[in-house]
């Protein structure tokens, strides 16, 4: 029996677009001169063109408007400074504002200034040879009371839903244990990958049974995720306030060759903080309950070969309750308690 992969199809898409950027995204990039105590600082605002709701658009409005009457946040953070060089552009798309963009050239010793409203310390340190620097964020206070007891409540039902994925994949483990030839079609099932005819991948009436309950608890992560019920703010979003100080993701680009660093994910010759994501999170769990997690490679830029799944060790054993898979996802979600990059002078 052929499986339609339509149901895993529906389900990647809503885990996709849960994952998706936030209406009003702030991007950061620090790039420290390789000659003097300076940098440039340039944030990047973006603004959802097509809002999902009245309460979305509402919100991306205002902040549209802050941002043109110069009292949005970033605004009031640059006029702390004294910057050498400072510039802002406007970008429209038909008429609508979509990025405010400000660049500045500082002092070193007053990037702090541009966080003095973030529970966050910066250190800039130079030494014979190298130059630092430092983040240490502490907790975050973005988060209104309201999003937090609201984030607490969901938390649990949310963590409910990730269960029964562990649940399902468990079960489709166990009988893999019995049947370990089929394991690469199941997993070709799995990440929707088709044959060189385009044809679905061919599974038996229990295995698709199997396959699709691992769809279907896939599906209810990424509705319980991107469910706003009218709210500004989703799930998603509510967890990067509540855990993540940072008020923009951040972006270092050191001018010369990496001596260390710690916290940051590496990428290129870029050192970044992210917002907090709950699908890392839940890979991050990888092994814990199962191993390998479809969910995590589905989620990837470039998803790996069923055959390359079907390959790999399989572990899975019951989930004991959603209160341990809440306790290990706020686990996850914490920040770093330093960043820290030193590069060649």
């Amino acid at each position: 029996m052929r499986v339609t992969g339509c149901l895993l199809l529906v389900a990647v898409a809503l885990l996709v677009s849960a994952c998706a950027r936030s209406p009003v995204m702030d991007d950061m990039t620090i790039e420290p001169s390789k000659t003097s105590d300076t940098m440039v600082v340039t944030v990047a605002t973006t603004f959802e063109l097509r809002p999902p709701n009245d309460s979305v658009r509402e919100r991306v409005d205002g902040a549209r408007s802050a941002a043109l009457s110069g009292v949005d946040a970033w605004s009031v953070r640059f006029a702390r400074l004294s910057p050498e060089e400072e510039q802002v552009t406007y970008s429209r798309s038909r008429g609508a504002l979509e990025r405010v963009t400000r660049s500045a050239r500082i002092e070193s010793d007053a990037l702090q200034q541009l966080f003095s409203d973030a529970n966050i310390t910066v250190d800039y340190l130079h030494g014979e040879g190298w130059r630092e620097l430092t983040f240490y964020p502490g907790t975050s206070g973005r988060a209104t009371r309201e999003q937090r007891q609201r984030f607490e409540s969901e938390l649990g039902r949310w963590s409910e839903s990730v269960g029964r994925y562990f649940t399902a994949i468990d079960h489709l483990y166990d009988y893999l244990d019995d049947e370990p030839g089929r394991a690469r079609y199941i997993f070709a099932a799995l990440l929707g990958e088709k044959g060189v005819d385009d044809s679905e991948p061919v599974v038996t009436e229990e295995e698709q049974t199997l396959v699709e309950a691992v769809g279907t608890a896939m599906e209810e992560i990424g509705e319980r995720t991107e469910r706003q019920e009218g709210r500004a703010a989703t799930f998603v979003e509510e967890a990067d306030l509540i855990f993540n100080p940072f008020p923009a993701r951040i972006t270092i680009r050191p001018p010369a060759d990496v001596l260390a660093s710690e916290g940051f994910r590496k990428e290129k010759d870029a050192l970044i903080i992210e917002p907090v994501d709950l699908y890392t999170s839940i890979a991050a769990l990888e092994g814990q309950w199962i191993s390998p997690d479809p969910l995590a490679a589905l989620l990837r830029e470039k998803a790996p070969p069923a055959e390359e799944m079907a390959n790999l060790p399989r572990h899975s054993r019951p989930v004991v309750s959603s209160t341990e898979i809440a306790r290990a996802i706020t686990n996850q979600l914490t920040r770093p308690r330093t960043y820290r990059v030193r590069w060649r002078e």
